[in-house]
């Protein structure tokens, strides 16, 4: 792994599958993309729409409409205001260089209010950068390369830090992308890199040059392990 020089920036962001990992020299923090507070926004919205339809209507509309938007109102405003909140401001993984840990942080229904798991560096046997593509999709027209950087425990416990979703075709450009926040976390834990670097091209059967052209896959091979 080439040594940090003076050009590199202090803090670096990739883009990942639904998530950015913001990089920096003491800590990594990869946390859902703001494009997904989107979603929980909108709903947010409904329901206060939902609950000011009832405050200026209440003698105009039936009561079992008045009813039903209460119900909406009083479900979507707080859940989709903790996914909102959630989202901008909370965190799924977090490396800590002070800390020497990894904290993963609780994500079920936007709510990233606890703990999930903690991870101390000296716990930590490897990080890994896999394919995981499911075998149905390879080799078709919308093939599709999911690449993701796993954390690996002392105890053979794998814990999920991020992934990206990209073309075939694409596929060097997406393992550029997961190989650098990999490597990021690899050199702050100081355990080793286990990453494909070798991208080949295979072709698949075809009745002619064309089509055996049109076919090719380019897909990550060869695990390399890489010493932070």
């Amino acid at each position: 792994m080439a040594a940090e020089t003076p050009s590199t920036p202090a803090k670096r962001i990739v883009y990942l599958n639904r998530r950015v990992a913001f990089i920096e020299p003491h800590r990594i923090n990869v946390r859902p993309a703001l494009a997904a507070a989107l979603f929980p926004l909108i709903g947010f919205l409904f329901g206060v729409g939902a609950f000011v339809s009832i405050i200026l209507w209440l003698d105009r509309i039936p009561f079992a409409l008045a009813l039903l938007l209460l119900v909406v109102a009083i479900v979507t405003i707080p859940l989709a205001g903790i996914g909102f909140v959630y989202t901008v401001a909370g965190t799924d993984v977090v490396f800590e260089r002070e800390k020497q840990s990894g904290l993963w942080q609780q994500g079920f229904l936007g709510m990233g209010v606890g703990t999930v798991e903690l991870v101390p560096f000296w716990k930590i046997a490897q990080i890994r950068i896999e394919e995981v593509t499911r075998e149905r999709q390879q080799g078709e027209v919308q093939d599709l390369a999911q690449l993701e950087i796993v954390l690996v425990k002392q105890s053979g416990k794998r814990l999920r830090i991020g992934d990206v979703i990209v073309a075939r075709s694409m596929v060097r450009e997406g393992l550029a992308d997961v190989r650098e926040v990999a490597e990021a976390i690899a050199e702050m834990t100081g355990k080793p890199l286990i990453a494909p670097t070798v991208v080949r091209r295979r072709k698949g059967a075809a009745s002619d040059g064309d089509d055996a052209a049109a076919n090719d896959e380019a897909t990550a091979t060869d695990d390399e392990e890489a010493d932070a």
